[in-house]
């Protein structure tokens, strides 16, 4: 009896030895900061590592970058990742908005000048080379609406130095 429990007790020993020697390989930390590395310059991304599983995280631009990332964290963590739990987000591309384009006909700008103006009968503006050239007395409230009013008309430059303001 005294024989099978000592016999017992070493194979137990030696198992446990033998389990914790074979467990071999990098910490979270090590392998977290490992892909992190081998990410370098996306800054949209974020790698997380518990007990062997990755986890990925932010923005990406497309599918394929997704898939990308996916499989440079597979390569840099080799065999030290148990798994990928890959929670990347394919963002929607940012629209590039369409250039503002500046009205150089001066018939074509002078109308709609003319059109916008019989909102202010005091002030008067003329058009030469796109830009617009305002003179009159306008009072203060109005001087901001007459401005925005005369750029979205896309003049090279809306000239208000010949209004005089009223108090």
């Amino acid at each position: 009896m005294k024989f099978s429990k000592l016999t017992f007790c070493l194979l137990a020993t030696s198992a446990v030895l033998s389990f914790s020697a074979c467990k071999s390989g990098l910490s979270d930390d090590k392998l977290e900061e490992k892909i992190e590395n081998a990410l370098t310059g996306r800054k949209t991304v974020d790698v997380e590592v518990e007990k062997g599983k990755v986890i990925l995280s932010g923005t990406v631009t497309s599918e394929e970058e997704k898939q990308q990332i996916e499989s440079i964290a597979k390569t840099a963590g080799d065999k030290d990742v148990k798994s990928i739990q890959n929670d990347l987000v394919v963002s929607a591309p940012v629209a590039t908005p369409a250039p503002i384009t500046v009205s150089n006909n001066d018939a074509v700008l002078g109308a709609a000048v003319n059109t916008f103006m019989k909102d202010f009968p005091s002030v008067q503006a003329s058009v030469k080379d796109g830009v617009i050239s305002v003179t009159g007395t306008l009072e203060q409230a109005k001087i901001v609406t007459l401005k925005q009013g005369l750029d979205n008309l896309n003049p090279k430059k809306v000239d208000l130095s010949g209004i005089v303001v009223k108090k």
